[in-house]
C-alpha cells in the first residue's frame, strides 16, 4: 500500500481497526498514517473529518503512543476542539471519544 492512499483515506485506517498495527507492523508506518489522520481532522468534508477522528481514535485506543501524542499534543487538541466548537453531532461525538 502507497503511503498516499492510505493519507487520503481516513476510513482505510478505521475500517482496519487494531489488526493493521500488528500486520504492517513499523512505527514509521503508524506515525505516518496518524499524521495524516491529524492533517484530515481539518478537511472541508465533515465526513472526512468524521472518519478521520474515528481513525485516531481506534489508533489511540489499541496501541500506547505516548512520544507521538507528546510531541503533537497542542496539534491535536486544537483540531479536536475545532471538531467539538464547529461540528455537527456526530463529529463532536467522535473528537470527545479521542479526547476521552
Amino acid at each position: 500500500m502507497s503511503h498516499c492512499s492510505g493519507y487520503s483515506d481516513p476510513s482505510s485506517f478505521a475500517e482496519d481497526g487494531p489488526e493493521v498495527l500488528d500486520e504492517e507492523g513499523t512505527q514509521e508506518d503508524l506515525e505516518y498514517k496518524l499524521k495524516g489522520l491529524i492533517d484530515l481532522t481539518l478537511d472541508k468534508s465533515a465526513k472526512t473529518r468524521q472518519a478521520a477522528l474515528e481513525g485516531l481514535k481506534n489508533a489511540l485506543s489499541s496501541k500506547v503512543l505516548y512520544e507521538f501524542v507528546l510531541e503533537r499534543r497542542m496539534t491535536l487538541t486544537d483540531s479536536i476542539e475545532r471538531c467539538l466548537k464547529k461540528g455537527k453531532s456526530d463529529e463532536q461525538r467522535a473528537a470527545a471519544a479521542v479526547a476521552s
